[in-house]
Order: C-alpha cells, then sequence, then structure tokens
C-alpha cells in the first residue's frame, strides 16, 4: 500500500487534552478563531491515530509542531518520524495520509460546492478551465493543493504555478525552482469524491 488515510468528523472529537502534547496545547491555546482551533485539532488527531493505531494508544506520544514556512515537525516518542504525511481539513471534516514507501506526500479536501467566475480565474489557467462544471473545478483545485503540499513549503506558493492540462502537470515560478532541487520526482496523483459531497487527491513521488 502506498500510503494510509484516515477520515475524521470534526463534530465528534475527543477533548484536546487527551490528543495534544504540552507543547502541542501551547501553540493551540494561541488560536482564536474556534473554526480554526477544531480544524488545527482535528488534522493532528487524525495523523497521531495512523501513527498510533492500537487502541487506547498515549496519544501525546505524538508532536506535531509547527514549523516556520513549511511543514510541520513530527515527533514519535520524541524522535523525528521519517516517513511522509500530509493534513487536511474542509467544512467540517479532516484527514491525514502517511507513507513509509514515498518520499513525498501531499493531500487536499474540498467540498463541492458552486463558486463564483472570479475563483475560477484567479486560480486556474485559461488552458487548465477544459471544464467549468463544479465537480472537474473542485478537483483540479485538490490536485493543485496537494501538490503544493507535497512540495513541502507549506502553502507558501503560488497555486498557480502548479498547473494541469489533462494529466500533465506542469511548474513555474518557485514552484518550478522547488521540483527541480526535489530532483523531479515523478508525482501520481489519485482523486476520488470522498467523504459524499467531496472531493479527495492523494499526490504522491518516490
Amino acid at each position: 500500500m502506498k500510503y494510509q488515510i484516515k477520515f475524521v468528523d470534526l463534530t465528534s472529537l475527543p477533548p484536546a487534552d487527551r490528543i495534544l502534547s504540552e507543547r502541542e496545547s501551547a501553540f493551540y491555546q494561541t488560536l482564536k478563531l474556534p473554526k480554526r482551533r477544531t480544524e488545527w485539532l482535528g488534522g493532528r488527531f487524525a495523523l497521531k491515530q495512523l501513527l498510533l493505531p492500537e487502541p487506547g494508544a498515549d496519544l501525546t506520544r505524538v508532536q506535531v509542531l509547527p514549523q516556520e514556512g513549511g511543514k510541520p515537525q513530527v515527533l514519535l516518542d520524541g524522535a523525528p518520524y521519517t516517513g511522509a504525511f500530509s493534513i487536511t481539513h474542509s467544512h467540517g471534516w479532516a484527514a491525514a495520509a502517511i507513507s513509509r514507501e514515498c518520499r513525498f506526500l501531499g493531500i487536499d479536501l474540498e467540498k463541492v460546492e458552486h463558486r463564483i467566475n472570479a475563483w475560477a480565474e484567479d486560480f486556474f489557467h485559461p488552458q487548465e478551465r477544459l471544464q467549468t462544471d463544479d465537480a472537474f473545478l473542485t478537483a483540479l483545485w485538490t490536485k493543485k493543493e496537494a501538490v503544493v503540499k507535497l512540495l513541502g513549503t507549506g502553502l507558501s506558493l503560488n497555486s498557480f504555478d502548479v498547473r494541469f492540462v489533462g494529466d500533465k502537470i506542469s511548474f513555474y515560478g518557485e514552484a518550478l525552482k522547488v521540483y527541480h532541487a526535489m530532483g523531479e520526482p515523478d508525482i501520481r496523483l489519485e482523486v476520488a469524491p470522498k467523504p459524499q459531497g467531496f472531493m479527495l487527491c492523494v499526490a504522491y513521488a518516490q
């Protein structure tokens, strides 16, 4: 199996003190907006369950610590986790994925809904807009976001610099520089309409 994935319903999270270590809890307390706090907590809950799948495991053994300008760092029993991982959330759901086979991994989850034309014009190159229906554009958006996460720079890159025409990925600007620095891995994508009413994309590379 290339990767494992875990979905979490954000309406049924356990208390934060059952999920977070002291260091994580200190950061959690700095998050002021309830929606942001719930999404942040849910993503970490999903990731920790993947890393410690046994029932009743002490989830505080896993720490997911923020790093400036990039992906968070994951510690398992104090040691850096060496596998690939990614976290996402959208409209009441969070998801996480891990892989010990792949060096690079990125996931994105988005609700399928209608968005104004200006949104598509801002984020998609005209060559990408082969269709205009909500499912197509949402899937395209998840592909861009998953690949940006795979590149490992957080979400600091401009998604306009990651483009899809059909199944072909093209990189421009800063995204191209990052892709070159990674050794130009062969990125594979899997897109699925799940959970119901959402679109999920997993991007991975050896």
